[in-house]
């Protein structure tokens, strides 16, 4: 089997390149968080026992960030290998389901479906044996730059050096190849224990999508995310609540994914029958294609779905947070600036304004006009005794006092400002990875699934459509595909900030510019429309006659 897998890697290059490029990037994230959490275990060992055999330890804020440096590096690398294995395997997912005829050819000749599992799994270790040899000197310097930004973000002290050796970078080549192994396992698994003739079948147009261990993780994945959101909303106090929302947005996007068929099925019903009102045969075309390939177009709206429900979830999260300590912050200047509220006559229409308050109360007050400042004292007779004071109408411009800590140079930094940009940068970090891998999950998909289709359009030539007419089809099927994924990631986004909202300040929505959702809604409709189109064009450049000969 494993001749078998090279020979079917080296005609079936351009298949596997978006899981050569995810198991790449993945290794260079897990090598550097493995970087990265060596040098924290090294910076925070206990200092050498004395002669005495006793050694005073005091309290050294390098020990904290270096077991913070730990913490963030396990999380950070733990969420990227778990998004190698959702890509990689959604990813192979389709290639496998192309191969199905191929799959029931072999089982049909003898093959057991173990040899079937082999096949795949040998064709994945082949491609992340390449991707992570690749990968391990760029995770080593990409470690030294990350620990480079969180110092200049204030997050640790540049006292720590980065120190790496040889242990994180074979942790991150045999994690990357275990993710890899995993998809492929989880990718195999239908094309290994399906009968050959229901393969055969279900190699021109699947229906079924529905298996008993899907559906359990669908509803784990799915309870577990109601179940958080819950504890976002009613439990978590303040800006504790991200700890919580952020796995939230993970168990949403996870458990919509697992259900998407379905999910994709009802968008459907729902957006066919006015699509087919509109003029012209591309559109109709469309709605017919759709409908017939509905668990296929669920595979195309799954990751828009990803890239969209974890870019706006993710990223309104840290902007959420930002907007409500705004709001906080403005909330605390008004009512320090009336909480000893006075009367104050306006200039021109009295001098003087009196003034009821406690006794043994002294208001330092100044002329309006450029009269002299003067002073009055309340007397300690009657603590509701009516005091005449003059008081002047200036704008005084509040002072906030902002905490300062102490920075681990022995200098002092404001802890209203390093230690929030520092967070928001790790946010924005971490936001941006898995952003990045539900993008490049969407290109290939698209691509695969288009180039899948070569086939369908010679037919379609063959019978008198033009080229025109096909990109226009497959045009309105990208859009239909990018508005079916905005909306089932919108409502995964929606699930994971109104809880998040609510634990902060009581309110409903999100925090943050409504151009930033327009902007991710914007860049995953043309990264939909131009993998799409692209690849198509590309098929329809080979005459008809050749086009089932193509590679």
């Amino acid at each position: 089997m494993f001749g078998l897998a090279l020979q079917t890697l080296r005609h079936r290059k351009s298949g596997f390149v978006a899981s050569f490029l995810a198991l790449f990037l993945g290794a260079v994230i897990v090598a550097a968080c493995g970087g990265l959490m060596e040098t924290g275990i090294r910076a925070s060992a206990p200092p050498p026992r004395s002669d005495t055999g006793h050694a005073v330890v005091l309290f050294s804020p390098i020990e904290h960030e270096a077991t913070r440096l730990v913490s963030l590096s396990a999380v950070f690398g733990g969420i990227a290998a778990m998004v190698v294995v959702f890509v990689v395997g959604s990813t192979l997912a389709v290639l496998v389901q192309q191969r199905m005829r191929e799959m029931a050819l072999l089982r049909a000749v003898g093959s057991l479906p173990g040899q079937i599992r082999l096949l795949v799994v040998s064709e994945t270790l082949v491609i992340g044996a390449l991707a992570t040899a690749l990968a391990l000197a760029p995770g080593h310097y990409a470690g030294r730059l990350m620990l480079e930004r969180f110092a200049e973000g204030g997050m640790v002290s540049p006292e720590i050096p980065y120190r790496a050796g040889w242990i994180p970078l074979v942790t991150a080549a045999g994690a990357a190849l275990l993710a890899a192994v995993a998809a492929a396992w989880i990718a195999s698994r239908r094309a290994a224990l399906i009968r050959p003739a229901a393969a055969l079948a279900e190699s021109g147009l699947q229906r079924r999508w529905i298996s008993a261990p899907r559906l359990v993780f669908a509803l784990l994945c799915l309870a577990g995310g109601t179940a958080l959101a819950l504890v976002t909303a009613l439990v978590m106090p303040g800006s504790v609540a991200a700890s919580t929302a952020g796995p939230t947005a993970m168990l949403w996007a996870s458990g919509v994914a697992l259900v998407c068929p379905g999910l994709t099925g009802a968008l459907i019903a729902v957006l066919r029958p006015p699509l087919r009102l509109l003029p012209g045969p591309a559109c109709g075309l469309a709605a017919d294609n759709v409908r017939a390939r509905a668990v296929r177009t669920a595979g195309a709206v799954t990751p828009v779905m990803l890239a969209t429900g974890l870019a706006a979830g993710l990223l309104y999260l840290q902007t959420t947070t930002d907007a409500s300590a705004r709001d906080a912050a403005r909330d605390a200047r008004t009512r320090t600036a009336v909480s000893a509220p006075v009367a104050v006559a306006p200039a021109g229409l009295a001098d003087r304004t009196t003034v009821h308050g406690p006794a043994a109360v002294t208001v330092s007050t100044a002329g309006t006009a450029g009269a002299a400042g003067t002073a009055g004292t309340a007397g300690a007779a009657d603590d509701r005794a009516e005091r005449v004071v003059t008081v002047a109408v200036a704008p005084v411009a509040p002072v906030v006092a902002a905490p300062v800590v102490a920075a681990p140079g022995g200098g002092a930094r404001a802890a209203s400002s390093g230690g929030g940009s520092a967070d928001a940068w790790i946010n924005f970090l971490l936001a941006g990875t898995i952003i990045g891998y539900a993008m490049i999950s969407l290109v290939n998909t698209l691509v695969v699934a288009a180039s899948e289709r070569r086939e369908e359009f010679a037919l379609q030539r063959l019978v008198g459509a033009t080229t025109g007419q096909v990109m226009r089809m497959m045009s309105v099927e990208a859009l239909l595909v990018a508005v079916m994924g905005t909306v089932l990631g919108s409502l995964v986004a929606a699930a994971t900030l109104v809880p998040f909202r609510l634990a902060l300040d009581g309110r409903w929505l999100p925090g943050g510019p409504v151009w930033i959702y327009l902007a991710i809604v914007g860049l995953v409709t043309a990264l939909t429309v131009v993998a799409t189109l692209v690849p198509v064009r590309l098929a329809l450049r080979v005459p008809p006659a050749g086009a089932p000969a193509a590679p």
